[in-house]
């Protein structure tokens, strides 16, 4: 079990280059190929006081996992959840499960994630370029003082900071945008 600590930054599409460029020289990195990322979500009919939250995607790795995230208590600026994962085979059974777990809604979305392979791992900081329906966000993920330090590395501290999961992020925007399906799909 481990306490995912993260932000999102949207990005301006003509600007993709240039984060890409200042990621790697800032941090020693070189960006993978892009990974074309399915995530199903399950949720209780109204999830506005939902607190635990499954999903299944497929991994950089090959693999499939099962992830639930778990709302921590306290407020913050930061998007901090508890992190159990492990690996499953059988995609579609573990959804058909789902609704008998209590959680009878599924939102699928996809992105096309860039992640970066570090090369010096004393930084303790990952960095997630996604590609989405919505539009391109960098996610940065390591403790709230590295998060910090790498905005500022980075020159992004006048950019909006994003606290929420990308299906609160897509119910703003389907809103904003006159969208009425629940799934954020290419």
């Amino acid at each position: 079990m481990s306490i995912e600590t993260e932000i999102k930054l949207p990005i301006d599409k003509s600007l993709v280059k240039d984060i890409i460029a200042k990621i790697e020289k800032e941090f020693n990195c070189k960006k993978n190929e892009p990974l074309h990322q399915i995530t199903h979500q399950f949720f209780f009919e109204d999830y506005s006081q939902q607190n635990v939250f499954p999903r299944i995607r497929n991994e950089e790795d090959g693999r499939v996992t099962l992830t639930v995230k778990v709302k921590l208590g306290d407020k913050s600026d930061f998007f901090k959840r508890i992190e159990l994962e492990t690996n499953i085979t059988d995609t579609e059974s573990v959804i058909q499960m789902m609704p008998f777990f209590g959680f009878p809604r599924k939102i699928s979305w996809e992105k096309k994630r860039h992640s970066f392979l570090m090369y010096d791992v004393g930084d303790g900081v990952c960095f997630f370029l996604d590609e989405t329906p919505m539009g391109w966000f960098l996610e940065i993920e390591a403790e709230e003082g590295k998060i910090e330090e790498a905005i500022i590395r980075l020159e992004l501290q006048d950019v909006k900071r994003i606290n929420k999961a990308y299906l609160g992020l897509w119910d703003e925007y389907k809103k904003e945008n006159g969208i009425s399906g629940e799934n954020m799909l290419f």
